[in-house]
């Protein structure tokens, strides 16, 4: 559920720089175990660098200002120029305690979304947003491979495509095409009609609506936003 903006912290629609592009982020760590066998959380923030420094509401989620510097995301045509940084404030040593608790975060999954500030939300604009589009964005994932540096103010994450994975099983999450939410769970969060069985096929029956768990499925549901796999994978050599 979406985290309610004051009045006095929404947008102005009117005011907003032409193709005002915001960068999200999601880590997620809920793939990751602790040595109690309890999984982690996701993370959802951007960098609070609006005059605002306001909540942000994505889909109906919220993403929250934070401390954050990402580097090297920047695409050629061999793919990204070296391996992407994440650089984020360690506050009250919460990252501290996060690295030790789940092995450096290693084979955490970030999620990075750009979206053009015009499509976002009603709900974060005084005056609501007609535009609002919840499919227009473009998503990349991400690996966390390594734990560049740890200090009391800040930790640095070196991040790879997981089509550099080569199939590991990194933190203990297969790096797979399959996406691993449950269909019409919170995380799936298709709420519609029956739609299509396992193969994708068509039907109207509810016994027989079930997900393929592939990014076709999703697209037959109008719910790709919310694909909890790797679409790169199936490019592997």
């Amino acid at each position: 559920m979406a985290t309610l903006i004051s009045n006095q912290f929404k947008l102005d629609l009117a005011k907003l720089e032409q193709n005002a592009l915001i960068e999200l982020f999601e880590v997620d760590l809920r793939g990751l175990k602790d040595a109690d066998g309890i999984n982690g959380e996701v993370y959802r923030f951007y960098a609070g660098k609006n005059e605002l420094s306001q909540p942000i509401v994505w889909q109906e989620k919220t993403y929250q200002p934070f401390g954050a510097d990402a580097s090297g995301f920047e695409m050629s045509g061999q793919g990204p120029s070296n391996r992407p940084t994440l650089t984020l404030a360690n506050l009250n040593g919460t990252l501290t305690v996060l690295c030790n608790r789940f092995d450096q975060c290693l084979g955490g999954i970030v999620r990075r979304r750009l979206v053009y500030m015009h499509y976002l939300d009603a709900v974060n604009f005084t005056s609501g947003n007609k535009q609002a589009d919840p499919t227009q964005e473009a998503v990349s994932y991400f690996v966390i491979e390594q734990l560049s540096s740890l200090k009391r103010d800040v930790a640095q994450f070196t991040l790879a495509l997981p089509s550099e994975t080569d199939n590991a099983l990194i933190g203990a999450r297969l790096i797979t095409e399959t996406c691993c939410w449950l269909y019409r769970g919170v995380e799936c969060g298709y709420t519609g009609r029956a739609v299509a069985d396992e193969k994708d096929q068509p039907t109207t029956d509810p016994k027989k609506d079930k997900c393929s768990g592939l990014l076709s499925g999703c697209k037959l549901r109008n719910n790709t936003h919310n694909y909890g796999g790797f679409v790169s994978v199936n490019k592997l050599g």
